[in-house]
């Protein structure tokens, strides 16, 4: 297991599903699962309709108080991670892991400083407005316990603290069209002239 930050208590459900991670790994077998996503109401939502998720486990992460599994999904053909506490009726399936070849390469130091980088800035009250649909990745970045408001069925608004540095912009730009930031004004400002910046360099 690799781990950056400072592990804090954990409920039981997330230490069931390390161990039975760290149980197929060392298995080299693959795991199935179901995936959840939070909706507008801090509801879970399976992801996909439900559908079952079935990959190859090849180490866990720790950062900002939380497990990330990194695996390897062969339908894909790519590495990809996954909250570990969104993990719901994790099994072990007796068919051997994938992946190999993939993993001889991995720097797992660069991989999380990809997944982590939102840091460096001034700690800042941000307001931001959005589509229903992107609720998850708010809750998954900040916790259940944020400031979210719908708007009507289709919209919400929310309040975050963050560091407002060029990190949480490029996080924001990767969301696409579905968040945008709505105060305080001179971050608004920040992020316009990185979108005429971007946009000077792709005319």
């Amino acid at each position: 297991m690799l781990i950056t930050g400072r592990i804090k208590a954990m409920n039981e459900s997330i230490f069931y599903n390390v161990d039975m991670l760290h149980e197929a790994i060392n298995a080299d077998r693959q795991i199935c699962f179901q995936y959840f996503q939070w909706n507008v109401h801090r509801e879970q939502e399976l992801r996909h309709g439900g559908e079952w998720y079935r990959i190859s486990p090849w180490c866990l992460l720790w950062d900002d108080e939380n497990y990330y599994l990194v695996a390897y999904d062969a339908n894909d053909r790519k590495i990809k991670h996954y909250r570990v506490d969104k993990i719901l009726r994790l099994s072990i399936t007796d068919k051997p892991r994938e992946g190999k070849q993939q993993f001889k390469e991995f720097d797992a130091a660069k991989y999380t400083r990809s997944l982590f980088g939102m840091y460096g800035g001034k700690l800042t009250r941000v307001t931001l407005e959005g589509r229903s649909d992107m609720v998850g990745p708010l809750i998954d970045r900040f916790g259940r316990d944020i400031a979210i408001q719908p708007i009507d069925d289709d919209t919400f608004t929310a309040s975050v603290e963050v560091s407002a540095s060029r990190h949480f912009i490029a996080w924001i730009i990767a969301l696409g069209d579905g968040v945008r930031i709505t105060g305080p004004k001179s971050l608004v400002e920040d992020m316009r002239a990185e979108a005429k910046r971007l946009a000077e360099l792709y005319p």
